[in-house]
Formats: C-alpha cells, structure tokens, sequence
C-alpha cells in the first residue's frame, strides 16, 4: 500500500501554521501534525482498519487533513472575532480552546485581552499563569497565578498552580506552603501531593543534611504514596524507579523522575481534552450551522466510546439548543423581511415582536447556561 503526504500553511500574522498529514503502512494509522513556526505543537494518529483499500486511506488521509485545517481556520477566525469583540468571557474561553490546543502564545493574547478587559476575572489570570508556565515565562506566570490566588484563595488548583511556577522559579518554601494550602483545601488533591515530594526533593538538594534524610524521606515517600494512591495514573514503572533512586540518596535523578511524571500526565490531560474544550464555540452568536453540526457528530462518536461522560452529554445538549438558535432565528429574519415589505400588515407586525423576544430570551439562556460551564 502506499504512503499518501499531505500539506497546507495557514499565516495569522508573524505566525505560520502548517498543517501535514501521512499514512503509515505499518502501524496502520492517520497521523496529522501541526507545527507553528518549525515547532511541533500537536500530532493526533487514527487507527483505521488493516482490510481497507489504498482509495479508501488516500480518502481518510485528505478527510483528516481538510478536518485538521478547517478546526485550525475556524480557530483563527474566531480569534480574530473575539479580539475585536472585547468581551472578556469570550476571549477567555476561546483562550482555553487554545491552550489545550498548544496554541501558546494566542492563548496569552486573550487570556491577557481577557484580564485587561476585567481585571477580576480570576479564571482569566490563573489559565494566564498555566500558560506563562507552559512558555518558559515564570516570573510572568507567578504574578498571573498570584492574582488568582488573592481573588480566590479557596481554589485549591490556584494554590496548587502557583506552587508549581515558584517551585520553577527555586522559591521552595513558598512553593511548599502553596501545596500545603491546597491540600488544606482539597483533602484528596492528588497533584498537591506529588509537588509537596517535589519540592522537598529540591529543598534537600539545595541544603543537604543526612542526619535529617531518613525523616524526610519518609515524608517524600509518603507524599508520593498518598499522590499515587488518589490517583493511580501516577504508578507505574517510572514512579517505582523513582522511589528506588530516592532510596540511593540520587536526588537529582530522583527530581527529574518525578517531575517527568507530573509533566507527562499534565501532558495527556492537555491532549485529552483538547477537543473538548473547542466548546468554546457554543459561547458565541456567529457560530455557524456548518460548525455546530460537525461539533454534534464529534460528541455522538465521542459518547459511543463513553456514555457515562456526563460533560459531553451536557454539551451535545447544548448545541442542539445552538441549533435551534439559528433556526429560530432564520424565522425572525423572515418577519422581519415581511415587515419591512409591507410594514401595514399587524398580524406581521405582532409576530415579529413576540418571535424577537423569544430569540433574546434563547440568547440570554445560553449565556447563562454557558457561564456555568
């Protein structure tokens, strides 16, 4: 069977988007790449079945590959918008959709538009610290990540997200106090754990002293435990390498063991959920029939494979209501266009005004509904 390469650029600015897709023969996949200026940002392989024909792939590979450059241009279309609008929400939102996409540095544009526009926007400024983070920028992310916490300093993931840019920036003791915050707050805050280990690893590394390892080793290990234990992801061949280098007294080893661990779970949750979060969509008036379709065939396939996903369930619910929007508002388009060519006609003239309150109240609904997340 052959192998069929695909390829496109997007340009948004100083950025360039290029977009590749290929078949492997061996493994039996679909594998679409986006790299943003050189750099590879995401990679998404489908499996598709060893029986199909080499017309039947070639047409997979170009389905994969106008889906993956229609999502990137719907993206950058709807950031253009958005940027334009300057409303805080959207911009946040769309932000998310960007972040989980590893679309970095659009996302610290509305997420900062975001924080501009409403300097109390708390989810705004924490997803700004994640990003700043995730950039390499960490005296940016730590002043984000601080004004989280002091809008709302119950969210134990503010707390646990700026212990992780100080603990990037060597400020262990605060780091420490952030992870003891949060599990205050969270009992069962798996990730507060894991960098409570973390930072105690550092903390030794930077002021030795064996008379008090076997202490805090005891702690470490209790910390990972109690992480692995709330979590199972945690445990694994990597996690128990760890703990027997700890055991050696190879902190530095140790240190990047586990931090490779948190890091690559973070990783697949962004990737899991980057999909899901292109609900970012449904918060908008100018999303078109065309995209909501293809987003509800996205949630059905989805819930096929996890029926018990209430989030999907909840958000295939509402794009049919974003459906029913635009429908509905198609019939206010036509009253309107009937008044306008014989504005005498009352039962007309009624209609509209009732069909008009309805559509604001359907908007309104949405947004409130989208607002709850």
């Amino acid at each position: 069977m052959e192998t069929y390469r695909l390829s496109s650029k997007l340009a948004e600015k100083d950025n360039e988007y290029l977009i590749q897709t290929v078949n492997d023969t061996n493994l039996g996949t679909v594998s679409t790449s986006i790299y943003i200026n050189g750099v590879l940002t995401e990679t998404v392989n489908s499996l598709y079945p060893v029986d199909i024909s080499g017309n039947e792939v070639l047409s997979l590979v170009k389905i994969t590959h106008e889906e993956t450059k229609k999502e990137i241009e719907n993206l950058l279309q709807s950031y253009r918008k958005v940027i334009e609008t300057g409303d805080a929400k959207m911009a946040y939102y769309l932000g998310t959709a960007f972040f989980y996409k590893g679309f970095y540095q659009e996302a610290r544009n509305l997420f900062t538009n975001a924080t501009e526009l409403d300097a109390s926007h708390h989810q705004a400024f924490n997803y700004l610290g994640l990003t700043e983070l995730a950039r390499g920028n960490i005296h940016q992310a730590i002043v984000s990540s601080r004004r989280a916490v002091a809008l709302k300093p119950a969210f134990a993931d503010y707390r646990n997200n700026l212990g992780e840019a100080l603990l990037a920036d060597d400020a262990v003791d605060e780091a420490v106090a952030e992870f003891e915050k949060a599990i205050e707050i969270n009992l069962y805050y798996c990730d507060a754990y894991l960098n409570l280990g973390l930072a105690l690893i550092l903390k030794t590394i930077k002021a030795p002293d064996r008379t008090t390892w076997p202490e805090r080793l005891a702690r470490i290990n209790d910390y990972f435990y109690k992480a692995s234990l709330i979590n199972p992801v945690f445990k694994s061949q990597a996690f128990d390498e760890g703990l027997k280098t700890l055991k050696q007294f190879e902190l530095s080893r140790a240190l990047n063991i586990f931090k490779r661990i948190r890091d690559t779970k973070k990783e697949n949750y962004r990737r899991e959920f980057s999909g899901f979060y292109m609900k970012f969509a449904l918060l908008t008036d100018w999303v078109s029939e065309e995209v909501l379709q293809e987003r509800i065939l996205y949630l059905k396939k989805e819930l096929e494979k996890n029926p018990g996903y209430v989030d999907l369930h909840a958000e295939l619910a509402r794009c049919y209501l974003e459906q029913a929007r635009l429908v509905w508002q198609r019939g206010v388009e036509g009253y309107r266009k009937s008044n306008e060519i014989n504005p005498a006609l009352s039962k007309i003239k009624m209609a509209l005004d009732i069909v008009e309150n309805i559509s604001e109240d359907i908007s309104l609904g949405l947004r409130k509904i989208a607002e709850k997340g």
